[in-house]
């Protein structure tokens, strides 16, 4: 035989071997798989694109307002720490369910009687001044001065007329408001009236004055800056005429000098204000006849200023 007959001969072999299987693959595409291990079905999901629905927005927690049950305390489980979800930032309001702070029910804020609200800050009071360190006093002013002299036989003299009053003192403060000083003073009577033995001689033409120089003590009434002062002083008198010759003249005797005044504050220290001043002297021997005793009185209005 030859080889396109071999061929032809293994070709027709094959043919009747392999027709049996052909109806059988046939019946297997027609006949459905068994149910009890069938795979599920898988639908193949679209592509990304403009038509996709969108993710489902993640449910921000809720918590109840602070005090109520179910509120975790900081740090504990259930409560976001600031920054995560479900913690708003600050400023930006309260969460989803978190209502603002108010009265629980049935509370009833206090009232207040008439006239009379919610309590306030009130700023602390100044303060009150008071007068410490050094103490500086001058004044300047006038008013009535009397002088009397009389001698071992019933004669006397009186010399009396109104003039100016000056003071200056000086010294410093021992306690709050408490001063102690040293002062000069002189009160003057110009151009007095002169009288002797009860009848008058007439206005003279000079100046009879009071002088002295002594110590004392002053305090500051507060916060009304009323002060009463008074100086014990050696004092002594002269008069003179319209020439200025001495005519009577007398002996440093014993005197008081004493003020009540009040002060208005200029600055932290300085005040300014006006007083009253008594001023009485006795025993001042004359100079020239030590059977003449002078006495002495005046009564001033002034206005002072003082440094303390």
């Amino acid at each position: 035989m030859t080889v396109l007959g071999k061929v032809r001969l293994g070709a027709l072999l094959a043919l009747l071997v392999a027709l049996p299987a052909i109806p059988r693959a046939a019946r297997a595409q027609e006949t459905p798989p068994p149910v009890g291990n069938a795979a599920p079905s898988v639908t193949p999901a679209p592509a990304p694109g403009t038509d996709a629905p969108p993710a489902p927005a993640t449910a921000q927690p809720t918590y109840p307002p602070p005090g109520q049950p179910g509120y975790p305390p900081p740090g504990q489980p259930g409560y976001p720490p600031p920054g995560q979800p479900g913690y708003p930032p600050p400023g930006q309001g309260y969460p989803p369910g978190y209502a603002p702070p108010g009265y629980a029910p049935g509370y009833v804020p206090p009232a207040y009687p008439p006239g009379y609200g919610p309590p306030r800050y009130a700023p602390p009071e100044p303060a009150e001044p008071t007068h410490s360190g050094v103490y500086v006093h001058l004044h300047l002013g006038g008013g009535f001065t009397s002088i009397h002299g009389s001698d071992g036989s019933g004669g006397d003299l009186k010399i009396s007329g109104g003039g100016p009053s000056f003071t200056v003192a000086v010294g410093g403060a021992v306690a709050p408001n408490l001063a102690v000083f040293g002062t000069l003073f002189f009160t003057d009577a110009s151009q007095p009236r002169v009288t002797s033995n009860g009848y008058s001689l007439g206005q003279g033409d000079g100046d009879a004055f009071l002088g002295g120089f002594g110590a004392g003590v002053v305090y500051y009434f507060m916060p009304v800056n009323l002060y009463l002062s008074g100086a014990i002083a050696g004092v002594q008198f002269e008069a003179d005429d319209s020439d200025g010759k001495t005519t009577y003249q007398s002996n440093v005797g014993l005197g008081f000098q004493g003020m009540l005044g009040k002060e208005f504050w200029v600055s932290d220290h300085w005040g300014l204000g006006a007083a009253f001043e008594f001023i009485g002297a006795s025993s001042m021997k004359d100079k020239n006849d030590a059977t003449i005793s002078w006495s002495g009185a005046a009564f001033n209005l002034l206005f002072s200023a003082t440094y303390f």
